[in-house]
């Protein structure tokens, strides 16, 4: 509302004697006031109404003003029904701080003058729920007739984002554009007790919701600067994850085949029309992923995380309000690694999920997101397996077997986040990943029992010697200095350990089988 507005309703007229520049200046609302130093009760933006009461001398109008100055306040109505005119001393004080001054003649209550300022607020506002609902629906008609929510949305102060931090849509060059700030968004999302929640950064403040989840199956969430911008994007954001799921249905239906086909059949011209229906080229290089959430997403927030205010809304979000829709196996498995690795055909099959990709690389771009997301939603782990590159379509079934036993070693790390490529899949733990975990075990103990069983009733330390003869390779003077023991002591421990394993540690095999099994005891 401007002051102009107001002092331009019909009745009796309002007199500007000072800022008459000023005038369009915005106001808010009304407040009434004969305090001499009303400023720790403004905000700003009022129009402040006296009757002069304050004033004793003329001195007063100078600090009368200047705390009305200071607290920003739009104009000054002063009251003529109880002293007579304005004195000229407050129209001067009113100039020098350039603050708009109007009388209110006597016959003029405040009330009529705080009416008819209700009367132009009310109008700009209905004005204004007019304009947004016009504008709501002008956008929810453009989707529905296929476009999408980032060709629509208007470059306002609102954004819509990833899991991963990425901006789906909003205005180019916003902060939420800087990954760092994304992922900062998305990790206050994650871990919020209640939704809508609220993260600061820097000087700005971003406001953060979600659609329900059953709407937002690629667990998409959005950020506004305006929080008045917040329902209306999230609604739209409902709308246009539930007019594209059918598509997104269609497209993992396909990718599920494409899986099917690479795991069954061994004729290309099989696999070929899979791989067109994907939208996939028909000439290589492909790289095959396969990937799992091993443990389920928190049931609670972090520590650190953005402050949540307000209660739960439509959404039904409560404490660990994310972690449902994000369990939800094999949707939020498949979600993420549709985020994680963009334009990538993605399937979930049979607990597992299965990507086939064309080109090559992208390993360090897929760790930084798997640690980003794992690290926000604390107590899950990522695990990820990737072939080497398939030339061509026959290779593309053995690169899936591939992509399969590096995913089976990745799960057997301890790490929160481990992604097996093609750089490890010469390794001797990837090869031992395809042997059954009961058969690694029993092989371990076969050999260390023994030497377990001696230390025991011994006090003796033959499994650390040998771990420690094997990763001085064999070098006695070497392992009997790193265990501070002499070099005859160091011989009669090795000897003891032959008895005890059957392995001799001259020969190069049985040393082998002995540093396996200490590889894999678990």
């Amino acid at each position: 509302m401007r002051l102009r507005d107001v002092l331009e309703q019909p009745g009796v007229r309002l007199p500007v004697l000072a800022g008459e520049g000023e005038l369009d200046r915005p106001a808010q609302l009304a407040y009434t006031t004969d305090l001499l130093d009303p400023g720790r009760y403004l905000a700003g933006g009022e129009v402040v109404l006296t009757g002069m009461m304050w004033r004793r001398e003329p001195a007063d109008s100078e600090l009368f003003v200047a705390a009305l100055a200071g607290a920003g306040v739009a104009a000054l109505g002063a009251g003529e029904a109880l002293l007579g005119p304005v004195p000229a001393d407050l129209v001067e004080a009113c100039r020098r701080h350039r603050l708009p001054l109007f009388a209110v003649p006597a016959e003029v209550s405040f009330r009529e003058v705080t009416e008819r300022i209700n009367t132009v607020l009310w109008a700009e506002r209905e004005a204004g729920a007019l304009a947004a609902r016009s504008r709501r629906r002008g956008l929810v008609a453009s989707l529905a007739a296929g476009a999408d929510l980032a060709e629509v949305w208007p470059a306002t102060g609102a954004w819509v984002l990833t899991s991963t931090g990425r901006a789906m849509v909003g205005e180019r060059g916003g902060a939420p554009h800087d990954l760092a700030v994304g992922r900062r968004l998305a990790t206050a999302f994650l871990r919020a007790d209640n939704l809508p929640a609220r993260l600061r950064i820097g000087e700005q403040e971003f406001h953060l919701d979600a659609p329900a989840p059953a709407a937002a199956p690629g667990m998409r969430f959005v950020a506004c600067a305006d929080p008045g911008l917040l329902e209306e994007l999230v609604e739209l954001t409902a709308l246009d994850a539930a007019r594209s799921d059918r598509a997104r249905r269609i497209e993992r239906r396909l990718a599920t085949h494409l899986a099917d086909a690479l795991t069954s059949a061994t004729d290309p011209a099989e696999i070929t029309p899979a791989l067109h229906a994907c939208g996939l080229p028909p000439t290589g290089p492909y790289t095959v992923l396969v990937a799992s959430l091993p443990t389920p997403y928190p049931s609670g927030p972090a520590s650190g995380a953005a402050g949540s205010f307000g209660e739960s809304k439509r959404n039904g979000f409560a404490k660990g309000a994310v972690s449902p829709k994000l369990q939800s196996a094999d949707g939020a498995a498949v979600a993420v690694v549709e985020e994680m690795v963009p334009g990538a055909v993605v399937a979930g099959v049979g607990g597992e999920v299965v990507a086939v990709v064309a080109g090559t690389g992208g390993l360090d771009e897929l760790r930084e997101a798997a640690r980003h997301l794992t690290t926000a939603a604390r107590g899950t782990r990522f695990a990820a397996g990737v072939s080497e590159p398939a030339a061509t379509v026959a290779e593309l079934a053995g690169a899936l077997s591939q992509a399969r036993h590096a995913h089976g070693y990745a799960l057997d790390r301890p790490d929160r986040v481990s992604v097996v490529g093609s750089d490890e899949l010469a390794s001797h733990d990837l090869l031992l990943a395809g042997v059954p975990r009961a058969a690694r075990q029993a092989f371990a103990d076969r050999l260390l029992a023994p030497l377990r069983a001696y230390d025991a009733d011994h006090h003796a330390d033959l499994v650390r010697t040998l771990q420690t003869f094997l990763a001085c390779d064999g070098s006695w003077t070497r392992c009997a200095s790193a265990m501070h023991l002499h070099v005859n002591t160091l011989r009669y421990r090795i000897r003891r350990i032959a008895d005890l394993t059957g392995r001799d540690l001259d020969r190069f095999a049985d040393r082998v089988d002995l540093y396996l099994a200490l590889r894999l005891d678990t």
